[in-house]
């Protein structure tokens, strides 16, 4: 049996099981003792409660269906290479998931960091070394976070890590941070559209349910109290970074970027829920998100595999060709816009109106409604440009499409338009939201306007060109991912030398020679000096 059809008898099983949990309103707790000292002791704790089961049935799902793609999308000869790097990826987030404790979850934490630090580089070109590097460097500033967090809880004498105990606010801000730097809030966007340069089912893991929804899960486990400060800082992080992804996705012409793009200013209205302490609509709006990401990535690698480009002014496929693939990317593009009925909008709608009830900063929400807004003009934008009826690249397409690419997005796309009603329904089904007719129109005029200024700012007029050019290099984060690399040039050229000319001269390169041309000796000659080298031991010896 192959590892999709395991993942798949395994995923039925955990949603059943998260489904009795939710309604017993039950977990399961596995405390494993690490180690002992005096009277305290310190251990790794598993928490298995409908909210990990259910994410866990979902990254299992993406996973296998992306394995199947993997066959149609990765040679041959590389497959069981790949493969085992994307499940060393998935395991990862496995352990983090499961993890009340954080120490278990700094492995899966760093697991992932690693791991999609090889997935990044996979291609082992200058443009993914480039990438990897700052989706390293950045990942690791929330380790430190986490670690430092950690050694604060131990200056309190506190020897519990748990996740669902109350931590002091200083701990909470760390891990807030942490939080922002694994799901690529401001400032520390710079490396998710970089992360574009792995494969696309890499892009379709990554982007969908695993690296940059660690951080959310993570913010989900830790909200269990109320932290006004780092409720705050939470709310203006995330109302920033969706206006500015969306504005940036309105003039990106690269069609994985665009969702790249779009998937940051999904993850900012996420953190935005759980500033407003809507940890369910979060959660909610997580899975609904995981689902319609992964497969528009899969039909997103589809159309690039087969017009081999990614630029959308090159590109372009002819519905009359690939039928299939364009409907379920049309389809699950209106669950991203959140269209009335689709998914996106039983999750979507809750959250604006979440954010009309709780009274927030007034700014702000106009700020996230409005990149709603922009959200639809760069997704109606990418729909008509994927689907133009003369294709401007060369060659045409091969047309060697096989169920391996289809089976997946199939499968898949009946989930992602479905799951917000039957999730809303499971989860809250006794929230019922109402405001006033005032505030509906409210809604609706910041919606229009953000429409608006995204197609304005697609237009590429020379009145918006500073804003469009800020806006591509995402407010100059690219810069500022770089500056420490910068700094560090001269440090890294120095030890570039020295590991070319000293070490290797006088290292490895030095035994290789001494090794070759030892071997060049005749055998006589070699006899001679190790009778030299044996009497010049022993006689002193003797003499002893």
């Amino acid at each position: 049996m192959n590892i999709p059809m395991i993942m798949l008898m395994l995923l039925l099983n955990l949603f059943l099981l998260s489904i009795y949990m939710l309604y017993n309103n039950t977990f399961l707790m596995i405390k494993l003792k690490l180690l002992e000292l005096l009277s305290s002791s310190i251990s790794i704790d598993f928490m298995l409660d409908w909210m990990s089961l259910m994410f866990m049935s979902t990254v299992m799902l993406i996973s296998s269906m992306i394995i199947i793609f993997s066959k149609y999308y990765i040679p041959d000869k590389e497959f069981k290479q790949f493969l085992t790097l994307l499940l060393m990826f998935v395991l990862s987030m496995m352990i983090l998931i499961m993890s009340n404790n954080l120490f278990l979850m700094l492995l899966g934490w760093d697991g992932l960091g690693l791991s999609s630090y090889i997935l990044v580089i996979y291609y082992q070109n200058f443009s993914s070394a480039a990438s990897g590097t700052i989706t390293l460097l950045s990942n690791r500033i929330g380790d430190i976070m986490i670690l430092l967090s950690m050694s604060m809880i131990f200056l309190s004498l506190n020897w519990s890590f748990n996740l669902t105990k109350e931590f002091p606010y200083t701990v909470m801000l760390l891990l807030m941070v942490a939080a922002c730097t694994k799901s690529a809030q401001f400032p520390f966007s710079a490396w998710l559209p970089m992360a574009m340069a792995a494969p696309t089912p890499i892009s379709a893991l990554v982007h969908s349910s695993t690296l940059v929804t660690a951080g959310v899960f993570l913010m989900l486990r830790v909200m269990n109290t109320n932290h006004p400060y780092t409720l705050m800082f939470l709310l203006l992080i995330s109302s920033s970074t969706a206006i500015y992804a969306s504005m940036s996705a309105n003039w990106e012409q690269d069609l994985k970027k665009i969702i790249a793009l779009s998937t940051l200013s999904q993850i900012a209205m996420m953190m935005f829920a759980i500033s407003l302490n809507s940890l369910n609509l979060a959660y909610i709006h997580l899975i609904i998100h995981a689902l319609f990401k992964s497969t528009m990535f899969l039909c997103t690698g589809i159309m690039i595999h087969e017009s081999t480009y990614q630029d959308m002014r090159m590109m372009g496929m002819n519905f009359q060709k690939s039928p299939l693939t364009l409907s379920i990317m049309g389809v699950n593009s209106m669950a991203l816009m959140g269209i009335p009925f689709m998914s996106g909008f039983f999750s979507k709608d809750a959250i604006i109106e979440n954010m009309i009830l709780t009274n927030s900063n007034m700014i702000l929400l106009i700020m996230m409604i409005m990149s709603i807004g922009m959200t639809a003009a760069y997704t109606i934008r990418m729909t008509f440009s994927s689907n133009k009826s003369n294709m401007k690249c060369f060659p045409l397409m091969s047309n060697h499409q096989s169920t391996k690419s289809f089976l997946p997005i199939s499968l898949l796309s009946p989930l992602a338009i479905t799951s917000g009603s039957w999730l809303s329904w499971i989860i809250i089904p006794d929230q019922i939201l109402l405001i006033n007719h005032h505030n509906k129109m409210t809604i609706l005029i910041i919606l229009l306007s953000g429409l608006l200024l995204g197609s304005s700012l697609q237009f590429k007029s020379k009145k918006y060109m500073k804003l469009g050019l800020s806006s591509i290099s995402l407010w100059f984060m690219h810069f500022l991912s770089v500056i420490p690399s910068h700094y560090l040039s001269p440090l890294m050229k120095m030890f570039h030398n020295n590991d070319k000319n000293w070490q290797e001269n006088y290292g490895p390169k030095k035994i290789n020679n001494s090794i070759y041309m030892s071997s060049m000796i005749p055998e006589s000659t070699k006899s001679s000096y190790l009778m030299i080298i044996s009497m010049s031991i022993l006689i002193p010896l003797l003499m002893m």
